[in-house]
């Protein structure tokens, strides 16, 4: 029986432990096992590569070719003299050559086209790390999102754990008063059925729970068949209206936070990188369009019928070759065309992005103070339901309130609780977000 015991306590152990949850373990596992961010990754390795072979293409380069070839020639079977044709015999003769040659080629001069391309190259890289970094941005405001969301259920879970806990103490309460005769059985009947009503008001709410909490472990891309808890000391979350009304006053100079946001924010620094990009490879299409192309050439060739003789034959060639697009059905001339068009699309974009960025902020801000009205009236609400709800469980007590009145307050007090909670955490996170507009999101 022992053993039984001992077995079926090791089992429930491992069928419910938990893995506790802290924001720093979701937000590394939800950057670092991102698909798009592993691909990111994979981009900036390989322009490493495009790096490399730009500046590769200032070096000349060099080839070795050797060869052999064997020609069978047959030649005919007469010789015409004086109109009279002489049979002789057929002939056949094999030719053997080998060779043997080095050449090495190398770009003079194109309107440092090639040298451009090194810095167009670099650029690119340069933009990619900054998507990365607006990558892991997105990445972590939605994981604390999720988090957040977390800490509002768990909240919730609470509050009704409370009420259920004082329904049920309510509960014997009343059963004592009926059974000396002070209450009917009609109390007893209903404040029964008010447990009932909380303990499946607690299973809803536990269930959102546990679905947050699934939504958070899937973002950060953890194993969805293990049972998961939150670590509740993530954020400061003793909040008091003092504090939001001195921090929305601390923080809302829309101009100077769009100033911030012009030096921080990585998808503006990505839109100015790619002005810089547009820049430069219309500067390379303008280079093919204007200047010649000059390069050099030098090559050493050996040849022989017998390889022992192959350096009895010695060509040494030096040269210099000069190329201009004269005509070649426009194709330079749209590329230009092509980049100055994009150059001009990014300058729009970017002006779009500023005032966009004036909007995200601007949005943020409206929501705190929103968030400050309403905490305002839920702190009186709060307090009026408290009183309200003393009243009503002392004139119950005494025998002047009913126990509908008692229940109706428990509930208003409940709901006040609830709802300043969730306009604490929606602070919180309104907090992050004007971080996240900035380009400062702390993680």
């Amino acid at each position: 029986m022992l053993r039984v015991t001992v077995l079926l306590f090791f089992v429930s152990s491992i069928i419910f432990s938990q893995t506790e949850l802290n924001l720093k373990y979701c937000l590394d596992n939800a950057i670092k096992k991102n698909s798009e961010f592993i691909k990111l990754a994979n981009s900036i390795e390989a322009q490493e590569g495009n790096i490399k072979q730009s500046y590769g293409n200032l070096l000349p380069t060099l080839s070795l070719t050797t060869g052999w070839s064997r020609t069978n020639q047959v030649t005919g079977s007469g010789t015409n003299i004086g109109g009279i044709t002489i049979p002789t015999p057929p002939q056949n003769q094999n030719y053997f050559n080998y060779t043997l040659g080095v050449r090495s080629d190398v770009l003079l001069f194109n309107g440092f086209a090639n040298y451009d391309n090194i810095d167009l190259q670099k650029q690119n890289q340069a933009v990619l790390y900054t998507q990365m970094q607006k990558l892991e941005q997105d990445i972590a405001l939605k994981t604390i999102a999720s988090y957040i969301t977390v800490l509002k259920n768990l909240r919730v879970v609470k509050v009704n754990q409370a009420t259920l806990a004082d329904s049920r103490v309510q509960y014997e309460r009343v059963k004592a008063f009926v059974d000396v005769g002070k209450r009917s059985r009609v109390d007893l009947s209903r404040q029964d059925v008010v447990v009932a009503q909380n303990e499946l008001a607690l299973e809803q709410v536990n269930n959102q729970l546990s679905k947050a909490i699934i939504e958070l472990a899937s973002g950060s891309n953890l194993p969805l068949d293990k049972n998961y808890s939150v670590n509740e000391e993530q954020f400061f979350s003793d909040i008091s209206l003092d504090y939001m009304k001195k921090f929305y006053g601390d923080n809302s100079n829309l101009s100077r936070l769009t100033q911030v946001a012009a030096s921080n924010r990585k998808d503006y620094k990505a839109s100015l990188q790619y002005l810089d990009v547009y820049s430069t490879s219309l500067e390379i299409t303008r280079s093919n369009l204007i200047f010649p192309t000059l390069s050099g050439y030098l090559s050493y060739n050996l040849s022989a019928p017998q390889i022992k003789n192959i350096t009895d034959s010695r060509i040494f060639t030096v040269g210099l070759s000069l190329s201009y697009p004269i005509l070649q059905g426009f194709q330079v001339d749209n590329q230009r065309q092509q980049a100055e068009i994009k150059l001009l699309s990014a300058n729009e974009d970017l002006k779009q992005m500023k005032r966009q960025i004036e909007l995200d902020l601007k949005k943020v801000l409206l929501d705190m103070e929103s968030l400050i009205k309403q905490m305002e009236i839920t702190e009186r609400t709060l307090k009026a339901s408290e009183l309200d709800k003393t009243l009503a469980e002392e004139s119950y007590l005494a025998g002047l309130g009913t126990l509908l009145e008692f229940e109706t307050a428990t509930t208003k007090h409940n709901n006040a609780l609830i709802e300043r909670s969730n306009q604490v955490y929606n602070f919180i996170l309104a907090q992050k977000q004007l971080e996240y507009y900035q380009g400062i999101l702390k993680y």
